[in-house]
Formats: C-alpha cells, sequence, structure tokens
C-alpha cells in the first residue's frame, strides 16, 4: 500500500496542488473510465494540473462522460462532505439539480468548440446542509486532448451572491427612493383607469407641459396632451396592467404649447399603485427635467470623445500619470507599444509597469515635475526597456508637463514622447561609416582620396595617393587639388571630377596618361581610376571619391611585349601554316598504312582458313600453330583497326549535335546483351543529360569504358556498373584543370566493382598501348582508353581514372553542355 502511495506521489503535474492534488493523486483511478493516472495522455495531465494551480475556482469536465476535477480555490466554497468530494465522477451524477442549464453547455461546447458564458446564473447549491440560493458567473471554453479536439471543458467560475443580494437590496432601497422623490420638487402625476384621469398632480408637473395643475385635475391627460399618447400611453398601460414599474432615463419628449413646440430630456418613473383590496387601479408619474444636464453632458462626451479619439490615435505616445506615486491614468497605443508590457496597464504604478527604468534618472525627473510644477524636456535620451523578456536601448524625445487641477493644485504629470532611435542609430552608423571609409582610405594598398566641394579640396589622402601626386602631405591636404597639384591642370580631369560632383555619374577609367612633375621634371603616368560620388547621410553629393591605380610599369612593358608578339606573330603564322601540313600528311599516312596493312592481313587470314580446309587430318601440333597465326591476325586486324580509329579522332571541321547519353548507353547495352547476360551483369543508369557532340564519338566513349568494366571484372562476382550525372559548378571545372567555354559543365561517372588498378597507373592507362596486364589474361590493344581521352578532348572537357586493386575503379568524364563548334 505504502508502495503505491509513494508511486502516486511522483506525478510531477499534481506537485503544488494543495489538498485537492492530494485527493486526486490517492483516487483509486483504476476503477474509472480515464485508468490510472501514469497512462493520462499529456492533454489531461496538462488540463488539470493548470487547474489544480489556479488562484481562481476552476472546474474541467473531461472525456465522454464528463469526468469531474476541480482546485482548491473551488473547494473551499462547499462543506466538507459537498460537491468537492466528487472527484472522478460524471458531471450529469454531481449536478443533479443544475444538469438543464449546465450540462447543456458542456455538450455545446464539447460539440462546436465555441466559448460561452453565464453572468450571475441563478443556481441551487446544497450547502452546510440545506439547498441555498447561490448566484455565479460561469467561463466555459474548449479544452483540447494530444490530438487537438475538443476532449473536455473547463469552466472558470466566480461567486456573485453577496453581489446579487445587494442589488436586490439596492432595489428596496430605490422604493424608498420614489416615495421621497414625490415628496421632492419634481414633476408628480397619478392617473387612474385606462382612460387615464388625473387624480393627482403637482405644480412641478404642470411647469412641464406649461399648465397650472388646476387644470389637469379629473381629465383625461391625452386629452390636455394628444401628441404624447402615440408613445407614452402603451407605458402607461403596461405598468398598470403588469404591475412591473419602468424607468426611462434622459428620455427625450416633446409638447405643443401657444409658445410653439417645447422639446427636452426626462428622467421617469412609472410605478403603479394598489386600492385598498391590493387591485391596481392606476400609475404614478414621475418627472423630472433633466435638458439642461443632458445637453451638457453630450458636449462633454463629445468633446471627451474628440480628445480620446485624438489621443488613442495619436502617432506618438502618451500618457498621464496621477499622485506622487504616477499611477497610470491614460496611456495611447502609442506609448503601450513603446514599453511592450501588454495593455492592461491603466490604475497600476508607473514603476511597477517598468521597474527597468530604475537608475535610469526617469522617476526622479517625474517626482520633480510633480513637486515643482517645472516642465522637463529630454531630446534624443536614451533610455533602456525591457520588451519581450530583452532589455534594449531605445532613443526619445520625451516631456514631463505638469497637469494641474481647478485650483492650480498639480495632480499628475502628461508625458508625450517621440522615438528617435532610427534616427540616432542612423547617425551613429553614418559617423561609423565615415571613420571606417578614412580609415579603410588611409591603409588601402592603392591610391585614394575624398575630395569635398566644387574647388575639390583635398579632405583625406593615403601615402600612396600623395607619392603618385609627387608632392608633400602639408603641402597638398585640406587644399585644392589643383592648387595643391597645379601641374595636374588642363589635362581634362577637372572637368571630370565636376561633372560628376554636379551628375552623380561615376566615371572610370585605364592606362589613362596624367603628366605630373616629379624631381624635378615632368613624368607621364598611366593610371587605372574611378571618380564615385560622395554623399553625406542624406544622399547629397559633397564630394568625390578618387581611386587610383599606377599602372605605368605594366603599360610600358605591355607596349614592349606588343612589339614583341608582333614579331612572333608571324613567325607563328608561318609554324603553324607547316604544322597543319605535316598533321595532314602524318592523318593521310596513318589512314594509308592502316588500309595498306589490313589487305595482306585478309590474305594471310584467308589463306591460313584455306590450308585448314584443305588438310585431311590435322595433328595437335599443326593445329596449335593455326590457332597462333589466326589469333596473330586477329591481334593485328584489331590493332590497325583501333591506330584507323585514334588517327581519325583527330579530324576537324565536325559539327556536334543534340545527344541523349541516356539513349546512347541504352544502344550499347544493346550491343553488349549477349556478352552482359553471359557476365550476369547489372548495369545502373542514372538520368544522363543531353549535350552538344559527335553521336559516333559518345557511342565509342561509354562502349570502351562499358567493355572494359565487363572484361576487367571480378572472377565468380557478376559485375555492377553504375553511370551517374550531375551539374558540375565553374570553380570545380577550372580546378580540374579545364579552359572554360560554356556556362554549364557535367559530371559524369561510370564506376564498376572488378579487379581495380594501382593508384599509380590512373595517368598511365590513358597513353596509347599502355596495358598493365598479360595479352594472355586480358585481351586488347591498349588502345581503348587513349580514345576514351581523345574523345573528351575533342569535346573540350577531360577523363580521369581512380582505382584502387580489387576495389574497382571509377571513371570521371566532365563534358560542357555546349562546346565551342
Amino acid at each position: 500500500m505504502e508502495s503505491g502511495i509513494q508511486e502516486k506521489a511522483t506525478h510531477q503535474f499534481l506537485q503544488g496542488g494543495g489538498e485537492t492534488g492530494d485527493i486526486i493523486r490517492l483516487f483509486e483511478w483504476d476503477q474509472k473510465s480515464l485508468g490510472p493516472i501514469n497512462e493520462w495522455p499529456v492533454s489531461l495531465r496538462s488540463n488539470v494540473g493548470m487547474v489544480l494551480h489556479a488562484p481562481f475556482p476552476m472546474l474541467l469536465f473531461w472525456g465522454n462522460h464528463l469526468t469531474y476535477f476541480y482546485n482548491d480555490a473551488y473547494r473551499s466554497g462547499f462543506e466538507t462532505e459537498g460537491k468537492h468530494a466528487a472527484i472522478g465522477k460524471d458531471a450529469r451524477d454531481v449536478w443533479p439539480e443544475n444538469w438543464e442549464t449546465i450540462g447543456s453547455l458542456l455538450e455545446k461546447v464539447m460539440s462546436d468548440g465555441k466559448a460561452r458564458c453565464l453572468e450571475d446564473q441563478l443556481l441551487p447549491f446544497y450547502r452546510n446542509g440545506i439547498r441555498e440560493d447561490s448566484y455565479w458567473t460561469l467561463g466555459f471554453g474548449p479544452a483540447y486532448g494530444d490530438t487537438d479536439q475538443v476532449n473536455g471543458v473547463i469552466v472558470t467560475c466566480t461567486e456573485t451572491t453577496r453581489k446579487v443580494q445587494t442589488l436586490l437590496k439596492l432595489s428596496e432601497s430605490d422604493k424608498r427612493f420614489e416615495s421621497l422623490v414625490r415628496e421632492a420638487s419634481v414633476g408628480i402625476i397619478v392617473l387612474e383607469g385606462p382612460d387615464m384621469i388625473v387624480k393627482a398632480v403637482n405644480e412641478a408637473y404642470g411647469r412641464l407641459i406649461g399648465l397650472a395643475a388646476s387644470e389637469l385635475y379629473n381629465k383625461p391627460l391625452f386629452t390636455i396632451i394628444p401628441e404624447s399618447e402615440p408613445y407614452f400611453r402603451q407605458i402607461i398601460d403596461k405598468v398598470r396592467i403588469t404591475g412591473e414599474p419602468c424607468y426611462l432615463y434622459d428620455h427625450p419628449y416633446f409638447i405643443l404649447t401657444d409658445g410653439g413646440r417645447k422639446e427636452g430630456f426626462l428622467n421617469l418613473v412609472y410605478q403603479f399603485y394598489r386600492e385598498d383590496d391590493d387591485t391596481i387601479n392606476g400609475v404614478m408619474v414621475l418627472c423630472q427635467d433633466v435638458t439642461e444636464a443632458v445637453l451638457a453632458r453630450k458636449k462633454v462626451e463629445e468633446s471627451g470623445q474628440k480628445l480620446w479619439s485624438l489621443v488613442e490615435s495619436a502617432p506618438f505616445p502618451i500618457g498621464v500619470y496621477e499622485g506622487r506615486e504616477m499611477r497610470i491614468a491614460l496611456a495611447n497605443q502609442s506609448i503601450l507599444d513603446v514599453w511592450g508590457k501588454g495593455n492592461d496597464v491603466v490604475g497600476k504604478l508607473y514603476a511597477d509597469v517598468l521597474p527597468e527604468l530604475d537608475n535610469q534618472e526617469i522617476f526622479a525627473q517625474l517626482d520633480k515635475v510633480f513637486t515643482t510644477g517645472t516642465p522637463y524636456h529630454a531630446r534624443n535620451k536614451r533610455v533602456d526597456l525591457q520588451v519581450n523578456k530583452e532589455l534594449k536601448s531605445y532613443y526619445f524625445n520625451y516631456s514631463f508637463t505638469p497637469l494641474f487641477d481647478s485650483i492650480g493644485n498639480i495632480y499628475g504629470v502628461l508625458n508625450t514622447a517621440a522615438e528617435t532611435t532610427d534616427l540616432n542609430l542612423a547617425k551613429q552608423m553614418v559617423e561609423r561609416s565615415e571613420q571606417n571609409l578614412r580609415n579603410m582610405i588611409l591603409q588601402a594598398p592603392v591610391a585614394m582620396c575624398i575630395l569635398v566641394g566644387a574647388q575639390h579640396t583635398v579632405e583625406v589622402a593615403n601615402q600612396f595617393m600623395i607619392e603618385l601626386w609627387g608632392k608633400q602631405a602639408v603641402d597638398i591636404l585640406h587644399k585644392p587639388l589643383f592648387e595643391g597639384v597645379p601641374d595636374a591642370n588642363e589635362q581634362g580631369l577637372e572637368q571630370l571630377l565636376t561633372n560628376v560632383y554636379l551628375t552623380g555619374n561615376p566615371f572610370k577609367a585605364n592606362e589613362h596618361p596624367v603628366v605630373f612633375r616629379r624631381n624635378g621634371k615632368m613624368e607621364t603616368k598611366y593610371q587605372n581610376f574611378t571618380f564615385e560620388p560622395y554623399r553625406d547621410g542624406v544622399g547629397s553629393i559633397i564630394g568625390v571619391l578618387a581611386v587610383a591605380i599606377n599602372v605605368t610599369d605594366q603599360v610600358l612593358a605591355r607596349l614592349r611585349i606588343e612589339e614583341k608578339v608582333a614579331e612572333r606573330t608571324k613567325e607563328l603564322a608561318m609554324a603553324n601554316e607547316n604544322l597543319q601540313r605535316s598533321n595532314d600528311e602524318l592523318a593521310q599516312f596513318a589512314y594509308i598504312a592502316s588500309h595498306d596493312l589490313q589487305e595482306p592481313l585478309r590474305k594471310v587470314s584467308s589463306f591460313t582458313e584455306m590450308l585448314e580446309q584443305s588438310l585431311d587430318k590435322i595433328s595437335d601440333k599443326t593445329r596449335n600453330y593455326l590457332d597462333r597465326i589466326i589469333s596473330s591476325t586477329t591481334r593485328m586486324t584489331v590493332l590497325i583497326r583501333d591506330v584507323l580509329s585514334y588517327s581519325q579522332l583527330a579530324k576537324g571541321n565536325v559539327l556536334f549535335e543534340p545527344v541523349n547519353l541516356q539513349q546512347i548507353v541504352a544502344e550499347i547495352e544493346m550491343d553488349l546483351e549477349l556478352l552482359i547476360d553471359q557476365r550476369k551483369a547489372v548495369i545502373i543508369t542514372d538520368q544522363l543529360p543531353v549535350i552538344n557532340a559527335l553521336p559516333l564519338q559518345m557511342s565509342q566513349l561509354f562502349a570502351n569504358l562499358i567493355s572494359n568494366a565487363l572484361k576487367f571484372s571480378k572472377p565468380g562476382e557478376p559485375p555492377l556498373i553504375t553511370i551517374s550525372a550531375k551539374q558540375m559548378p565553374p570553380e570545380e571545372v577550372i580546378a580540374n584543370g579545364i579552359a572554360i567555354h560554356d556556362t554549364t559543365y557535367y559530371l559524369i561517372e561510370v564506376k564498376d566493382n572488378g579487379i581495380g588498378f594501382s593508384a599509380q597507373y590512373a595517368e598511365k592507362i590513358f597513353n596509347i598501348f599502355q596495358r598493365l596486364h598479360a595479352k594472355t589474361e586480358y585481351s586488347g590493344t591498349g588502345i581503348g582508353l587513349a580514345i576514351c581521352k581523345k574523345i573528351a578532348q575533342n569535346h573540350q572537357g577531360e577523363i580521369f581514372a581512380s582505382s584502387e586493386i580489387n576495389k574497382g575503379a571509377t571513371f570521371r568524364i566532365i563534358l560542357p553542355k555546349k562546346p565551342n563548334q
């Protein structure tokens, strides 16, 4: 038993829940629909925890049975064995006497999730052993479960029995007050029967309608003032018939007199009176003329409303603080936004709402204004405010102005303000930017200066600029440029600077010659310079920022190089012509040689086949000789064909066309279908791009790579070949030693799981006739990968290989989408 209690005591959401929390903790929930506490959903625990820790009465009804929960604040209003002992019960069992009222609201909130309220609702309770009439104000709100569905109802409740009883007592007092009014100098008239016969009237009433009281006795009221009958008869009849009094305040009325139409406002009380047999026989009407008061109040209200609308809609903060303790009496939305403390501040102390202002002099400033009556004004004053739990710095222009009552005593302080945070921060940024700019100019590795005004006065210049001018700093700083450097006159620079200063259009020049007097003689200096408009904080042009790079040495060197280049161009043109002629001859030779070599090989092959057929009986030795001849001629034929293919790759004047690499690989798979099936190979191809290329060469490229992957597979392990493609950033293309010709490049990778090769051969394998294995191990001529490299280079790309022994090989091909034609 003790271990069970200890286990229940561990539920954190019940900690601090008071006596009710203990009741819930020790309750045998295993027997209820909600089950053990440790199986409750998170939402139920959260809602129960919230209810238990609330300082005011709260209830929670949960689940389809509306299981009942409450807190200590609610429990204190009932006897020991009352409704507080209903924890865990269904709501219908707990509230049978009020279920018609409460149950319907609970069901509506559960079904539509909309909050509802009952104000001063009569709810009878059994309390202290007897049934008592009590009044409650109840708020019903949805409680959401773990799946965001309404799974319960939270009820906040406040007992208003005393308030309602007090109002009832006041109603009785009102009746006594009416009796006093009848004796006062207000208009009183007593009307009897359905004809409204005047049985009693005082002079005050007669003055309201412009007649003497004696002119009204025993006459039907509406024969005297017929214009009032359409509205007032139904009111009087209702009071006479129902016995319910009627009260009208500030009610407009009009009557017709000899002087014309009389209008005004009345406070009216319609009260029935009874005969001795307790039957209602008539109605007493009390009339008080409040025309002047109503009109005055309307003017005040209109004036106050206009004033409040002005204050509330003001785009700057306004607040009013009353008393020396500075209690907030008014705060418009602008000042609430600045404070960031919510809208519920009226009636609170200024120091309690803004405690972070302590030690910022503001409390002392307010107190001084209140005690001395002297206003206080601050400009661009920093104020640190805590907004969203973070202390931030703001800047304001603000004023504290004393407020005086009608007899001249100070009763409060008016606070008006204008936020200048952005302006101050911008000013600080401009100042920092200007200083940073000056520091940057002084530390810049190129010549820089700032020229201010129409005279281009040198505001700041670094050492590189001063040395370029060939002057001393003291002779040029803070002086007009063309006074400090007179030798720069009449070279067009002043006109360029003036145009930038007046129009704001920057000017750039490269290798511009400028003549300066340096070391006693005139020297021509070549400069790359830029003139940019120099602006102040509001964007107005106040000068010119000049940046210059002395490129004299480079220009002179380039001129010398250009002379040399002109000479070499002629030599290179002749050399290129000779080289092109040699290349054409070499290609022609390779073609003729390979073509002429194929004819003898075909004859050797044919005669070998004829010899084999002519022999009736062939010994094993002879068979071996014939096989070797056939094998040698086959290898020679393949070698000649590959050499011919390699020589043809050098042909120019070919046109690229769109090639779908995905389709190229698919066609190769069909060509190699038999070999792929024999090796049980798997080829996985990613989505390959469409590029401008030579279709035949692309087929050669991928056919060679796939054939190699099949050829150099591991014994007993099915080949796995993966072909993928992705776009390659330009910087990576350049890093691989490829000159950029296009905006789009693709990296295509062909990976296999074969025998691989040593990393030291990653470049050598692309050399022509390079073999890594003996002819008896793997067939081939050693030209295939050389052809792949030549194809990649023909398309202005490149191919690389990487591998380790017994870990497969990866071939990386980089190709542009659109190579230069």
